[in-house]
């Protein structure tokens, strides 16, 4: 009887000991799962970002693309726009035969003419021959445009464009307030200038040329109600349609949002030099 008991008991404690067994086991695959979900995770927030990052770069180029189809149009109407001012295109004969006749006259006449020089200290100065050479003022093109946000920018994300949606100057429409993109309407140099403020938040900015990095700066407002603005100035050189905008880091995700109101602007300007 007492073997009995024994084995009993004995049976009872490997019965115990497998259960602790197997609930470690579905422990450890559950923590396995666990990790496994996570890593999924983070790879899909990471193809989330670089399938954002492909629509903004779409975006770009369409834009870029519908702007040099609406160029191409207003040229192929210059080319193709016929002289209103002149007889032949309004149907009447041409009526200046009489006045190039006169014209021509008179130039004979006043070729002919003998010139008679002025003896001045022994020398021959004609001073019928005298030519006038009037200065030619250089035409340079005038462009320049500012804008700012008309409102705080909420928790914007790694490689956002920051679209200074107030339009307040805007010389040579180079400035689109919709898309936050500056297109060079010709070639030259340029100054751009951009100045971000922010509230108890800290993010880096980039200033970018169609797709290269032109410059860099931080917003560092890390101290509580503490507003913080950092600005940066470069100068770029640009052929007619080139892309400059600011956008947030690709590389560093901000934290906080962008602060713009009538107490502080955060704003985007830039201005042709030459």
């Amino acid at each position: 009887m007492g073997c009995v008991v024994a084995i009993f008991i004995n049976s009872i404690v490997l019965a115990c000991l497998l259960l602790q067994g197997c609930e470690s086991i579905s422990e450890e695959r559950f923590l396995k799962l666990e990790k496994i979900v996570e890593n999924q995770n983070s790879r899909i927030s990471d193809m989330e970002n670089i399938i954002y990052e492909q629509e903004v770069h779409i975006k770009r180029l369409n834009e870029r693309l519908q702007y040099m189809e609406i160029k191409l149009k207003k040229n192929e109407l210059k080319r193709n726009k016929p002289d209103l001012c002149s007889c032949k295109a309004l149907g009447f004969p041409e009526r200046h035969s009489l006045n190039q006749n006169n014209d021509n006259k008179i130039k004979e006449r006043h070729n002919n003419e003998q010139i008679k020089p002025v003896v001045r200290n022994k020398y021959d100065v004609n001073t019928r021959k005298r030519l006038l050479v009037q200065p030619t003022a250089m035409q340079s093109s005038q462009i320049g445009f500012y804008a700012y946000l008309g409102q705080n920018e909420d928790s914007p994300s790694k490689h956002h464009t920051i679209i200074f949606n107030v339009q307040k100057t805007n010389v040579g429409n180079g400035y689109n307030p919709f898309s936050g993109l500056f297109t060079a309407p010709q070639d030259g140099l340029y100054t751009f200038s951009t100045s971000i403020t922010m509230l108890h938040h800290y993010a880096s900015f980039d200033v970018v040329k169609n797709a290269d990095v032109q410059g860099s700066f931080f917003v560092d407002a890390g101290g509580v109600g503490e507003y913080r603005s950092s600005s940066t100035t470069i100068v770029l050189a640009l052929v007619n349609g080139d892309v400059v905008f600011v956008r947030t880091s690709a590389t560093y995700v901000p934290h906080g949002s962008i602060h713009s109101s009538k107490d502080g602007r955060s704003s985007f300007t830039g201005w042709l030099i030459q």
